[in-house]
């Protein structure tokens, strides 16, 4: 007998949180100013304040996570709110982690544009000896 409101309140409050979000504010934007995850806090990413992309798979099409690296030098730049979570009590910026979630688009195709973007947008770092571009690993 007790069950019965225990699942109308699961109920209800499911419905309450399906409505409650917004679907017209896209969760992920990438585009050649950077990243941008809301869910983290809002603001873009530069991708050249990135040292680096990684996914949980090599092949980012069968990819479940994204990692993204942001160098110090980026702290100046990005806004508070990013700041604030990613370094977080921190000398050092942590990774920011964009996991597969529920997304009006497949996470291999976010994964492919965030590896596409960041190869085309990345500054290559260049070497102190011969000033010739470094290979930036994505």
């Amino acid at each position: 007998m007790i069950l019965l409101p225990m699942l109308i309140f699961f109920i209800a409050f499911a419905v309450y949180e399906y409505f409650r979000r917004d679907f017209v504010t896209p969760v992920i934007t990438i585009g050649p100013q950077g990243i941008q995850d809301i869910r983290i806090a809002p603001g873009f990413i530069p991708w050249q304040h990135m040292d680096g992309v990684i996914f949980a798979t090599m092949d980012p099409r069968t990819a479940k996570a994204a990692t993204i690296f942001v160098n110090v030098e980026g702290k100046n730049s990005l806004s508070e709110g990013l700041v604030a979570k990613i370094w977080k009590r921190s000398k050092r910026p942590r990774p920011v982690l964009i996991r597969r979630g529920q997304f009006d688009t497949q996470f291999r195709e976010i994964a492919a544009a965030v590896d596409l973007y960041y190869r085309a947008y990345k500054v290559p770092a260049r070497t102190p000896e011969n000033g010739s571009p470094q290979r930036v690993p994505a």
